[in-house]
């Protein structure tokens, strides 16, 4: 039976590791497409939950306007 190697994460360590990378030349650079293709998913999510809550708190408030003008 073997058992997996536990990882240890040394903050030391872990600190400036970026500055010896191998290649220096490789910067980390943002896909635009994609970037705009998440945000407007996002966006969209966003609306329809707002669109959700806005229409549940209409249909609550007309529920209670409805029962006190029974009353």
């Amino acid at each position: 039976m073997s058992f997996k190697d536990q990882v240890v994460f040394d903050i030391a360590e872990e600190k400036f590791k970026y500055l010896n990378r191998e290649n220096k030349n490789l910067r980390n650079r943002v896909d635009i497409v994609e970037l705009n293709k998440r945000l407007n998913q996002t966006k969209k999510i966003n609306f329809y939950n707002n669109a959700k809550i806005v229409t549940a708190s209409i249909l609550l408030l007309a529920l209670v306007a409805m029962i006190s003008l029974k009353v």
